[in-house]
């Protein structure tokens, strides 16, 4: 979900043990789950990034946008008409398409354990089948299909 620039300057990260990983991948599932469904108008709901590729673990300081943890990463398939819930914050830096409104980064800071964020990324269902969004969603790491190379764990499907 970030540009290859920004993923540069990240610092250097000790990667949790994968039990931990696994344990804390549960519990932002379930609360995500908690927080967005039920609701008729999401699609599907896919993790991806450092908790599904186990590298997910503490940085060294400063730490990386605001935290000293990894993140976890959710893409949300929605209708057009969904309504982005108030308890996310937009993310400014989660900017994979040329054209911002497409770009629908949201973050809410210490979402599990009052320690790890969550970053979660919606893209709405008039953009799912466009070719062109869905090769610029893969190349920026986003699973955006079944068959996507891009490891991820669909975690809620319609």
């Amino acid at each position: 979900m970030k540009k290859v620039d920004e993923m540069e300057k990240r610092p250097p990260k000790t990667i949790f043990p994968t039990e931990k990983i696994d344990n804390l991948r549960i519990k932002a599932i379930e609360k995500v789950k908690s927080k967005l469904l039920p609701d008729e108008k999401i699609i599907k709901i896919v993790l991806i990034g450092s908790s599904v590729k186990n590298s997910f673990g503490k940085y060294e300081p400063p730490g990386f946008r605001g935290s000293l943890f990894s993140d976890f990463d959710f893409i949300v398939f929605v209708e057009d008409d969904y309504m982005i819930p108030q308890w996310l914050d937009r993310e400014p830096n989660g900017k994979p398409f040329p054209n911002d409104e497409l770009n629908l980064a949201y973050r809410n800071k210490k979402f599990v354990e009052d320690k790890y964020d969550v970053e979660i990324f919606f893209i709405k269902e008039s953009n799912m089948n466009n070719t062109e969004i869905q090769v610029l969603a893969e190349q920026a790491g986003i699973a955006m299909s079944d068959a996507s190379k891009n490891k991820h764990i669909i975690i809620y499907s319609k």
